[in-house]
């Protein structure tokens, strides 16, 4: 389908659709921060066994690699219910480390 220059010029033509700009969404709901730990040398496999811990992901990972054990990412959260409604609704809220 072909578009004269008059029927552009008149504005009949196509036309640029505006669209509205998406939010930002919260990088600390997005992303919650969590500790790293290297694994305990020689743990078995069934209850994780923390050794020490490491300040960065890139720590751990850097670590977990020269020592050759694994590491794991752990994420703290509270339980909380919101009693507002017809029924209790149940969340969770990310427990942040203190230095």
């Amino acid at each position: 389908m072909a578009v004269g220059v008059a029927e552009v010029a008149e504005g009949k033509g196509p036309r640029a659709v505006s669209r509205p700009a998406r939010a930002q969404k919260e990088t600390a709901a997005a992303a919650p921060q969590g500790r790293f730990f290297l694994a305990k040398a020689g743990a078995g496999g069934g209850t994780p066994e923390f050794d020490r811990e490491c300040a960065t992901e890139a720590e751990a990972i850097a670590e977990s690699f020269k020592t050759g054990v694994s590491y794991y990412a752990v994420i703290e959260y509270r339980s909380l219910v919101d009693c507002s409604g017809r029924q209790p609704q149940f969340r969770k809220e990310v427990v942040k480390k203190n230095p």
